[in-house]
């Protein structure tokens, strides 16, 4: 009789664990949004970071027991109150915003308008377009090319490759590969998410262009980037972008007077 309650118990509890879970998710969260609404200083919102590169580990470890639309949901709702806490972004930056993405991935890969938005939000204020399309790239062997929006994410895949790392050919094949998702749903849309001929298109873009376009890129990306390390790493990198804009031009001058 024991062992019988034991296991109703039992099976109760494993019931009811994802609502503890996320019943605790926004326990921590009303704390949070309390705090963010009071004004502080680094020190606090450093402290407030730590509390929620916390509570990102422990989305990760809880197990979802086949809930796993809703506990996405809720980690996207704390990465929405984290990245419009609009003074500790501009004191401490988006440091967080690639843990969110990797682990709204991991638990939901179909959650499509999130992975759009944290993509966006990854390569323009946290400033890692690099991870941004790695991210991308597992979600995209899990999402159902005929959902909506699922084209999409090819677009942004292939806007990173192309501005952030100058990568004409897997923009390319990424916004192709665009096309041919947004054709399963509504051929039409194909020329409106993606752009005609777009091989053609680019190849008449030229290489000092392109770098150009990734020199404005990566400016606008620094001005949101507090570390330090990040900071120098983009700086350099924009340095470098331009020292091959100079070595480009000079070239092309160069072949003109010959």
């Amino acid at each position: 009789m024991a062992c019988r309650q034991l296991g109703k118990i039992t099976k109760m509890l494993s019931a009811l664990a994802p609502f503890i879970c996320l019943a605790g998710i926004v326990v921590l969260q009303g704390q949070e949004y309390k705090k963010s609404a009071q004004k502080l200083n680094r020190a606090d919102y450093l402290s407030q970071e730590q509390e929620q590169a916390r509570l990102i580990k422990f989305q990760q470890q809880t197990p979802s027991l086949g809930f796993d639309n809703l506990k996405a949901n809720w980690t996207y709702l704390n990465f929405v109150q984290y990245f419009g806490d609009e003074n500790a972004r501009k004191t401490i930056g988006y440091k967080l915003v690639p843990d969110y993405f990797e682990t709204i991935s991991q638990i939901d890969p179909h959650f499509t308008q999130a992975h759009l938005r944290l993509s966006i939000a990854n390569s323009m204020y946290a400033g890692d377009p690099e991870k941004t399309i790695a991210l991308m790239a597992q979600v995209l062997q899990s999402v159902d090319p005929e959902s909506e929006q699922a084209a999409m994410l090819w677009t942004s895949k292939g806007l990173d490759q192309l501005l952030f790392l100058g990568d004409k050919q897997a923009a390319i094949e990424s916004y192709k590969m665009a096309a041919q998702w947004a054709a399963l749903t509504n051929g039409d849309r194909s020329n409106n998410i993606t752009i005609k001929d777009l091989d053609t298109a680019l190849a008449s873009t030229t290489e000092i262009e392109l770098k150009e376009a990734q020199v404005r890129a990566w400016s606008s990306v620094l001005v949101h980037i507090k570390d330090n390390q990040r900071k120098r790493e983009i700086i350099e990198k924009i340095g470098d972008l331009k020292q091959e804009i100079l070595a480009l031009e000079q070239s092309a001058e160069a072949k003109a007077t010959r």
